[in-house]
């Protein structure tokens, strides 16, 4: 097969105009002032707890798979259970569009935010933040940092070719176990790739160079991938046979469907391997401060951060947890970050150029 099939999403650039614009509203619509503000980041997980029980709830805007949200707040539940949890999930480049235009409207609904990085860096930039440091924070993977009060990370996602061995063997395909055996003859045409994959490409720059990442990109859109629009939409496709392969598949994912469905899923982890954290932070003007500040502490603890292994399979940084050694082996696949602060002209220029070189519309 050599037909491409066509991505739905339209890039929309991050114009410097949202950031003036949100700089503009200041406190608008916020429920805690500056001093309630330092009181409640001085306060413990205790202390949080019994002002989250006053306030009685928590909204949540995160970019977990629909699958994973409520158990992730049965889990929560069962340590705070008077607090209920509202989850809106969206997908990663819809978080930022949605709360900035809220904010800009003077509606502050969503109290915590948890997505992938470059999109968590738009809010950042944009100032719809509010600085807070978990108690339970993690230290980060050496080479890394946060800006000061915006250091919670959920999981770490690791960027991996994802194959079908059935439909492999049945094509007399040779098995995909770098990005640049995808460039070959052989695979022209039989697999795909997401060409919106910025924090794989960005990763990508970091590991080998940007003109040699640059060059790679090109030569695997000269190869006609057919263009998915999310890592999860790859690794359904390959796993329902068609196209043989994905060139951008989280590891958690097929790790978690190759176990139910070891015929028709495998996967490979490429050594270094591209890896990008997903961050969580409070929402500024957040109508539940004390709640927000309480389910971030929570989720980046030990035993939340278990629970996120445990219900989702995803990667934690910490190293106080047991993660699916299958997808996650430091010792032998060195992983390679992108930028967790991606700023908004880099992304969307790197967007544009990843666009461009593999030739997607």
């Amino acid at each position: 097969m050599t037909a491409r099939r066509s991505v739905r999403r339209a890039l929309v650039p991050l114009a410097a105009g949202l950031t003036i614009s949100l700089a503009g509203c200041g406190g608008g619509g916020s429920t805690a002032s500056s001093a309630d503000n330092a009181k409640l980041d001085a306060m413990s997980m205790s202390q949080l707890a019994k002002e989250a029980a006053k306030e009685g709830s928590v909204t949540w805007y995160t970019t977990f798979t629909q699958d994973d949200v409520q158990p992730m707040i049965a889990a929560f539940n069962k340590v705070y259970p008077d607090i209920k949890v509202n989850a809106l999930r969206l997908s990663a480049d819809k978080i930022p569009a949605r709360i900035m235009t809220e904010q800009r409207g003077g509606k502050y609904n969503a109290d915590v935010v948890s997505g992938d990085s470059p999109q968590v860096a738009q809010l950042l930039e944009a100032g719809a933040l509010q600085p807070y440091t978990p108690t339970t924070a993690a230290k980060l993977p050496a080479g890394l940092s946060l800006p000061k009060g915006y250091e919670g990370v959920i999981y770490a996602l690791g960027t991996a070719i994802v194959y079908n061995p059935t439909v492999v063997k049945e094509k007399g395909l040779p098995v995909p176990t770098t990005w640049e055996d995808l460039t070959k003859p052989a695979w022209k045409g039989k697999f795909s790739i997401d060409p919106e994959a910025i924090n794989w490409y960005d990763a990508l720059i970091h590991s080998m160079g940007h003109a040699k990442a640059l060059d790679l990109v090109k030569r695997l859109g000269a190869n006609d991938p057919v263009f998915v629009e999310s890592h999860t939409q790859a690794i359904t496709d390959v796993q329902a046979g068609e196209p043989a392969a994905t060139a951008t598949g989280y590891g958690y994912k097929a790790a978690e469907l190759a176990e139910k469905t070891p015929s028709r899923l495998a996967f490979v982890n490429t050594n270094p391997l591209p890896t990008s954290l997903n961050l969580v932070d409070v929402v500024k003007g957040a109508p539940h401060p004390a709640a927000a500040r309480l389910f971030e502490d929570w989720i980046v603890s030990k035993q939340g951060q278990q629970e996120v292994i445990d219900v989702t399979n995803h990667t934690s940084i910490r190293t106080d947890v047991k993660n699916d050694p299958k997808v996650w082996n430091e010792s032998k696949w060195k992983n390679v970050y992108g930028d967790p602060v991606l700023k908004p002209s880099v992304y969307n220029s790197e967007l544009s150029e990843l666009k461009g070189a593999l030739g997607a519309p």
